[in-house]
């Protein structure tokens, strides 16, 4: 039989429960509605740059009409250009300032809408942090850093739940800067008609490939791979070796094999070979086994070689003298009187 207290207990704790999931969603509601608010502001603000932007290059096409047609006041024509120019420039740094943080914005929006969808709110300032944000990408033309920034970005999409094209495409160019910026640029200005020169990121993902992706990274890094030679010892041998081997994306199992084992040592090749290991992971595992002969087997380096006076004079003789004669029967060079020994 159940104790009424116990009941009483029960329904208590329920109704606290529902007050509690109440609050939640009346918070996590407040915090998207204030993020919302937010977003509506930037997104105004942009566009106020926007309008200035384009008065001020229309004043710069007037200025430079006027400059064609007269010859008259030129210099002050060209400071005057010069002055609008340098406000065009700080308009559409702003501008892209603007749009990266409004895209953020956008991006944690997206994230709040999604985990009250999913009732897993708990707070969102929680919810923000459970998700990495990706690295800025440089855009340096290295393989390794596109790779990295590509996969980070499909990592972020996905934990967040990002599924619009147009907001992954507008959140992954926010993330850009220095080569990567500058590139961006130009590829908006060829489109001027359009938002964004492309409309989905699978086509963004092509171009950054295409452009910041070394077009024989692969062939240079198994060139790295086979030149590669164990030198000094065992442990920095093999954690060059993996390096570079993770970043090559068609290395066969054998291949990998093969070219470990020729790099090392004869030493450390035969040992492995001893005790029958015949593939890249068991390889892996046996070199830190073995690393310690190379400690007590490396050779110790030899003493400089000395001359025969040396050692003689060492012993407690006389250093030989090339200058004086030698006789067998007197090392220190005396003549023998007849009838001597």
């Amino acid at each position: 039989m159940t104790n009424p207290s116990d009941a009483s207990i029960d329904a208590t704790m329920k109704t606290v429960e529902t007050h509690a999931g109440k609050a939640k969603r009346a918070s996590s509601r407040d915090a998207i509605s204030s993020l919302q608010d937010k977003v509506t502001r930037l997104e105004n603000n942009t566009n106020e740059f926007r309008e200035r932007l384009d008065v001020v290059e229309n004043r710069l096409d007037a200025l430079e009409s006027r400059g064609d047609g007269r010859k008259d006041d030129s210099h002050e024509l060209e400071d005057r250009i010069e002055t609008v120019e340098l406000e065009n420039r700080s308009l559409k740094d702003g501008l892209t300032e603007l749009e990266k943080a409004m895209n953020v914005l956008k991006a944690e929006l997206n994230i709040y809408k999604t985990a009250v969808a999913n009732e897993v709110v708990t707070s969102p300032t929680r919810v923000l942090a459970d998700v990495p944000k990706p690295k800025e990408f440089k855009g340096s033309r290295d393989a390794q850093e596109t790779d990295t920034f590509l996969w980070s970005m499909n990592q972020y999409f996905r934990n967040t739940n990002i599924v619009d094209e147009s907001t992954k495409v507008n959140i992954a160019y926010s993330y850009f800067t220095n080569n990567a910026l500058l590139w961006w640029r130009r590829r908006c200005s060829e489109e001027p008609d359009r938002d964004v020169p492309v409309d989905t990121w699978e086509e963004l993902q092509d171009e950054i490939h295409e452009v910041f992706y070394p077009k024989n990274a692969q062939r240079e890094l198994h060139s790295k791979l086979r030149q590669l030679k164990h030198d000094n010892n065992i442990h920095d041998y093999v954690k060059k070796f993996t390096e570079l081997k993770l970043q090559i994306t068609n290395l066969g199992e054998d291949e990998g094999f093969s070219i470990f084992m020729d790099g090392l040592n004869r030493w450390a090749s035969m040992e492995l070979e001893r005790r029958g290991v015949k593939d890249l992971s068991h390889a892996l595992d046996e070199v830190e086994a073995i690393a310690k002969f190379e400690k007590r087997d490396s050779p110790k380096p030899k003493p400089k070689s000395k001359g025969w006076g040396d050692k003689n004079a060492k012993a407690g003789g006389e250093k030989f003298n090339h200058n004086r004669p030698f006789n067998n029967n007197n090392r220190q060079g005396r003549s023998t009187k007849p009838g001597e020994r």
